[in-house]
């Protein structure tokens, strides 16, 4: 595929909007995406099998209905939009709240063992208690601090105010830092 001029990389809307019509625009996308919502659903899911079930299901319905794309706002909050809706119709359908794993992230190609296992226990008690949070706020933390979006993002996707967003930010901290106070991560 050719990636732009240049060998520089195509943007997002430019791809997006041809998505619909050339299947290789939408392979690039996919595999632009395709971790980052993975990462996210995994964050709201109970286990891998389902988050990948339903990271499928998002790009399904992202490829069906690609003509429904508006260059006028970003891909990524698009994407992540139907990534939000995907795990909010799963909840419903599973009627009641969940206990999730720790989600995959990034891994140092070259990491020491000892590194390696002190980094991934503090991940495994961080994330114990970010899984002990409300949905909503743990929702928000994958956003904010897993995807690293802006609020703007975050408000686009969720459809909720920047204001809200904040307030729900804050208060999962407060209760992250409750959960942390007199426990020494390191």
């Amino acid at each position: 595929m050719d990636t732009g001029i240049a060998g520089k990389t195509e943007p997002d809307h430019a791809l997006a909007l041809r998505a619909g019509d050339d299947l290789e625009a939408f392979g690039e996308l996919y595999r632009r995406y395709q971790c980052h919502i993975f990462r996210f659903i995994r964050s709201q899911t109970p286990d891998d099998a389902t988050a990948e079930d339903l990271t499928a299901h998002v790009f399904f319905k992202a490829l069906s209905s690609a003509d429904t794309f508006r260059a006028d706002g970003s891909y990524r909050a698009w994407l992540f939009r139907i990534a939000h809706n995907t795990v909010v119709s799963y909840r419903k359908r599973r009627d009641r709240s969940l206990a999730v794993e720790a989600p995959p992230e990034e891994i140092d190609p070259d990491p020491s063992p000892a590194s390696q296992a002190i980094a991934q226990e503090a991940r495994g008690v961080v994330w114990e208690a970010v899984a002990k949070l409300p949905e909503s706020q743990r929702e928000l933390v994958a956003l904010r601090y897993m995807e690293e979006m802006s609020m703007e993002e975050i408000a686009d996707i969720t459809q909720r105010t920047k204001g809200s967003i904040r307030i729900q930010l804050h208060r999962a901290r407060m209760n992250l830092r409750g959960a942390f106070e007199g426990k020494d991560l390191l």
